[in-house]
């Protein structure tokens, strides 16, 4: 598995919330835990990461992959499951 490297990302959300601000971090390979509290910006950090949504700026890597740039190469090497109420709200608003 690649390292990935997230570098200054940055999404605000059309009604003003800054869910990321700058987020920069390098995480090496093997499992990781991604903790906070409500509304730090956890499950818009993973949305980014997965290519379910656009970050406003910033960079983010895996191994050779530019994530933000080519979703499609990102989608064959990466999995992600949110929880069954992150779906269900997906559904309800038109993004799946």
């Amino acid at each position: 598995m690649s390292k990935l490297l997230i570098n200054n990302l940055c999404k605000t959300y059309p009604n003003g919330v800054k869910a990321l601000d700058k987020v920069s971090q390098e995480i090496g390979t093997g499992m990781f835990g991604l903790l906070g509290p409500n509304g730090a910006g956890k499950s818009t950090l993973m949305r980014t990461l997965a290519t379910l949504q656009e970050a406003d700026s910033g960079a983010a890597t895996l191994g050779n992959i530019d994530i933000l740039n080519e979703p499609l190469e990102v989608r064959k090497v990466l999995g992600y499951l949110p929880s069954l109420q992150t779906l269900k709200s997906l559904r309800e608003n038109g993004k799946m």
